[in-house]
């Protein structure tokens, strides 16, 4: 039984950007390549313009007239998803091709909205959904973005990525065994927690300080890269901590051209996945350089992410699932489904920093590629293709339990909050070294099936948020944000996250 994959795409969109006619045969011919390498692996890909009347005809929905409304968008995959079930979903083309969902940011942090790839991985509608991250919990599609560059239309740089996914096999768990663990000093603890979880130790970690950029090309030849520094908006480098301030980690000439073919990477940063447009080609963001630069996977975050100093959660939690499926032979595709499940269900009652951490983090590559081989013990005298689909429907059970089961936050006014409360409160900023002028935001935890769960279970507790910048001048964003559950005015547990 073979798979199917959509590649979808806007031709349209890519006109107005700047293609040329030839620069887009030169695309379709690429994606063409692809097909065909596809068709060896046994899946069988079909490209559909979904700005085009003919290509949304046959899957009888109209064509995406405006480009950048991102409901036409949904509502056109949603179509095609329909009709045709595909194992895979790619979405070819930066977010000025198909754009990112702009989802709300229910965080108290500086991001207006959350650039998400979530809501095309749903079957959640766009009239059901809307911009409310609380009504994505429960992704069931296998999707990917191969993207161009942002405002660019030189088709070397896309041609490239995909000569490269054509060209990708499955290698030897042992040659992804050796990786890259990249970490600003502060988060030392949770970062070897996690590649110790992973790898089996944590003794490949580089800590920034006291090291740090520039790099020989001897440790980026590692085909497994996973770093946890900081980032910043709109800035090709990424950034260690120390007590001598904020030192450069990892920078986009560091990467060029020094990656082996097939290397994976997931990153923590805030903004690590952020598709901006460059002001000049050197200076391509660290998630383009990566895969121009040779990577097949790279996972990260559109936006500020979050995670404690010295234990996992949030970033550091959905990046250790996304890697912990690639190493077992599942395609990149179907691990970040898996990641997005696991962190659901690890949660159940989501805060706004956790129905962020769901919405940002995406994934940048084509969804079909495997790059590790799985265990020959896995797969002897198993079907291939049964195997898939069953873990398709198990994602769509489990996808279905969870949009109905967790709890999402929902913000409440601050006038239904008691003062003696809001002051105890702000004591317990004054403890986590929050200034006086800390914010404070209130939200209900609200379940899908609130009547049944309140008379079963009872109410659930409110949250409390608390944030700060812990330095305001560092080129970093330095968010602080305490999470407080409080039940009848009782403190039931308090939680500090970092920003990434």
């Amino acid at each position: 039984m073979g798979a199917t994959k959509i590649v979808a795409t806007n031709d349209a969109a890519m006109r107005h950007k700047g293609y040329t006619e030839a620069g887009l045969t030169h695309v379709r011919d690429a994606v063409t390549a692809l097909a065909e390498a596809d068709r060896g692996r046994g899946v069988d890909t079909t490209v559909v313009d979904i700005g085009s009347p003919d290509d949304m005809a046959r899957y009888g929905a109209p064509a995406v007239t405006d480009p950048a409304d991102a409901r036409q968008n949904k509502d056109a995959v949603d179509a095609v998803c329909h009709a045709a079930g595909p194992d895979y979903l790619m979405l070819l083309g930066s977010h000025d091709v198909i754009p990112h969902v702009r989802l709300k940011n229910h965080a108290p942090d500086d991001d207006p909205v959350v650039p998400s790839d979530l809501p095309y991985a749903c079957e959640t509608p766009y009239a059901a959904g809307g911009q409310e991250p609380g009504r994505y919990t429960g992704p069931s599609r296998v999707v990917g973005r191969l993207p161009d560059v942002t405002g660019g239309h030189d088709p070397a740089y896309l041609t490239g990525l995909l000569g490269r996914a054509a060209a990708a096999a499955p290698a030897d768990r042992a040659r992804y065994q050796g990786y890259f663990g990249l970490s600003a000093a502060v988060w030392e603890k949770s970062t070897r927690e996690n590649l110790a979880t992973l790898f089996g130790d944590a003794s490949a970690l580089h800590l920034v300080p006291p090291g740090g950029s520039p790099w020989q090309p001897g440790p980026l030849a590692t085909r497994s890269h996973f770093v946890n520094c900081h980032g910043a908006a709109r800035d090709p480098q990424w950034y260690g901590q120390g007590p001598a301030g904020y030192s450069v980690a990892l920078k986009a000439g560091d990467v060029d051209q020094h990656l082996t073919a097939g290397t994976v990477l997931a990153a923590e940063c805030c903004y690590g996945a952020e598709l901006y447009p460059p002001p000049t080609a050197p200076h391509l963001p660290l998630c383009n350089t990566y895969l121009g630069s040779g990577a097949l996977v790279f996972f990260g975050s559109t936006t500020i992410a979050y995670g404690p100093a010295d234990s996992c959660d949030q970033a550091d939690l959905i990046t250790q699932y996304l890697v912990r499926e690639l190493l077992q032979g599942q395609s990149c595709g179907y691990a970040a489904l898996k990641a997005r499940l696991d962190y659901v269900k690890l949660k159940a009652r989501l805060d706004p920093v956790d129905l962020k951490t769901l919405a940002q983090f995406v994934l940048l590559g084509d969804p079909s590629v495997k790059p590790v081989q799985a265990a020959a013990r896995l797969v002897a005298g198993t079907d291939p293709g049964a195997a898939r689909t069953e873990r398709r429907r198990e994602a769509r059970l489990v996808a279905h339990v969870l949009q109905q089961s967790v709890s999402v936050p929902e913000p409440l006014p601050d006038a239904e909050r008691d003062p003696a409360l809001t002051s105890r409160l702000r004591e317990v900023a004054e403890r986590h070294d929050l200034p006086p002028t800390a914010s404070v935001s209130s939200f209900a935890e609200v379940w899908k099936h609130e009547g049944e769960a309140h008379r079963t279970f009872g109410q659930p507790p409110r949250q409390h948020l608390l944030h700060a910048q812990r330095d305001p001048g560092a080129p970093v964003r330095t968010d602080v944000v305490v999470v407080v559950r409080e039940q009848d005015g009782a403190l039931v547990s308090v939680d500090e996250y970092e920003a990434r």
